[in-house]
């Protein structure tokens, strides 16, 4: 209530002090003529009192939008409440506090606690990055709170029917604030839990509330997503060195929160595209956002695997996730090649980050492959230079198995659906260099099969473990697979090659046959 009293007195000015504004405005001349030999008194605590340096210039919704991100190298230098250009990091608060608001204002109590728990987190370790007004509705939306409400709601929450989907695997389900935020975040890293916050409330969110219902929410949550990964506190603290690729997988919740957003996203897509080429589930600006914020994570699982094992450069739980028995590999081979059986139940409960790791590099593979197949796509979503870099800084690190995913989930696709206009640009970017190193792989270790009889682990089997004769015959069953899907990209090519000819046929004929009418 002193909160609310407070912010009406700031808001609207007493009567009182209306008529002495009206009254002053006679003797501004005197006024100004006394300053310069008598210091100004101090106005009153309950006056008016004028807007604050740091009050924004433009409207909060604009926050919220999907937009590229600042790289001005002078935003650093301006005073964080300048009001005219601000930093990166202050539009990045904005937007997470534009997305609690949004959240503590829905109807759902589940929605709400989680909106108050982000704004909670806002005021103790932001606060001095938001301007007086944001600071001042973060402060009255806690206020406006019922707080009986809110503790009466968190004791009935386990009555309360679950909302989430039959269909999903929840068996690393997301979980609240207190644990959301692991033994290492706090004050030195707030910017892990507000990643982990975000990703929850993407869960929560659509899990509840639906996709269609709430698009400016999500558009709202992506959005501050991405403005994540562009902060410098996150690139230096997370992605730039392995140590901090090391801080940052070995945060269980990260690992947890990143693949149920990867999950869900690819889930909907799969079964939201028509026969048309028409997505049905996410809208053009989601698409957006969501792709450049996938890329982003993948790049960050491939860097894990140029770690050699056993060099102490990465968490034990990850070393771990990257090693393979041959029993374990040779069971993955004979259900689905390996695919979308990586992160099964039964792989969850063997070993929980290898599932996670692995699912998540797997579905956002398939991810970009289906959004080839949407009408459009090329170059508005998928623009070739980003996600070629993102698949071929980390070729010469990955595991055949790995190798021969990319290929059927994304190249495949890729050469099936892209248009023949772009096709050259994507040749450069991204076919050329798979190509060649197939080309390696495959000379390589059929060399070594044929004539020396052994897997040679030079070319990357992946972190077998088990007796020679073992990792020799799981190496020649992991090649033919390889070889398989080797094929299977030629095909594609050759297809494309033969549909371009008949393409140039048709072109000539029809310049014929106009040559001859215009001679006729």
């Amino acid at each position: 209530n002193g909160l609310v009293h407070i912010a009406q007195g700031y808001l609207s000015p007493r009567n009182s002090q209306r008529k002495k504004k009206s009254v002053s405005r006679r003797y501004a001349g005197n006024r100004i003529r006394r300053s310069s030999s008598t210091p100004s008194s101090p106005e009153p605590a309950h006056g008016r009192r004028q807007p604050p340096r740091g009050f924004p210039s433009i409207s909060m919704d604009a926050s919220c939008l999907p937009t590229e991100a600042a790289t001005g190298a002078d935003r650093d230098s301006d005073p964080p409440n300048s009001g005219q250009v601000r930093t990166e990091e202050e539009l990045y608060v904005e937007s997470f506090l534009k997305v609690s608001l949004l959240l503590a204002n829905q109807e759902l109590i589940k929605v709400q606690l989680h909106g108050y728990k982000m704004l909670q987190h806002l005021l103790k370790y932001r606060s001095e990055k938001l301007s007086s007004a944001n600071l001042l509705k973060l402060m009255l939306q806690l206020v406006k709170s019922d707080h009986d409400l809110v503790l009466e709601s968190t004791d009935s929450r386990s009555s309360m029917p679950d909302k989430r989907p039959q269909n999903s695997d929840w068996s690393a389900a997301p979980t609240g604030i207190n644990e959301t935020i692991s033994s290492h975040q706090g004050m030195d890293c707030p910017i892990l839990a507000e990643h982990n916050l975000l990703c929850e409330a993407f869960i929560i969110a659509t899990s509840c509330l639906g996709i269609q219902q709430y698009m400016g929410m999500l558009l709202c949550l992506l959005n501050s997503l991405n403005r994540i990964w562009i902060q410098m506190e996150w690139n230096c603290k997370y992605v730039r060195t392995m140590s901090g690729l090391s801080n940052l997988f070995s945060d269980g919740q990260f690992l947890k929160m990143s693949y149920h957003v990867v999950k869900f996203c690819e889930e909907k897509l799969m079964n939201g595209i028509n026969e048309y080429g028409a997505c049905d589930v996410f809208s053009t600006a989601l698409l957006e956002l969501i792709i450049p914020l996938f890329l982003r994570l993948l790049r960050c699982i491939h860097v894990l695997w140029t770690a050699e094992i056993g060099v102490d450069l990465l968490p034990a739980e990850v070393e771990k996730a990257k090693t393979l028995s041959c029993m374990e590999l040779d069971h993955l081979l004979e259900i689905s090649d390996g695919l979308y059986t990586i992160d099964s139940e039964e792989s969850f409960r063997e070993n929980e980050t290898r599932a996670l790791l692995e699912g998540t590099r797997q579905r956002v593979y398939n991810f970009i492959g289906l959004c080839t197949t949407i009408k459009g796509a090329f170059p508005k979503l998928l623009e070739s230079l980003s996600v070629g870099n993102a698949f071929t800084e980390a070729l010469g690190c990955m595991e055949l198995r790995h190798l021969g995913k990319l290929i059927r989930l994304v190249v495949i696709p890729l050469v099936k659906h892209c248009p023949r206009e772009i096709l050259e640009e994507w040749t450069v970017n991204l076919l050329e260099p798979i190509l060649l190193e197939c080309e390696d792989r495959l000379h390589g270790t059929w060399f070594y099969l044929l004539y020396k009889r052994q897997a040679h682990n030079l070319f990357n089997y992946g972190n077998l473990v088990g007796e020679d004769e073992q990792i020799n015959k799981m190496g020649y069953k992991l090649l033919l697979e390889f070889t398989r899907k080797m094929s299977d990209l030629l095909e594609a090519l050759a297809f494309m090659e033969k549909l371009l000819c008949l393409y140039m046929k048709m072109l000539n004929l029809s310049a014929t046959r106009t040559l001859s009418l215009l001679k006729i």
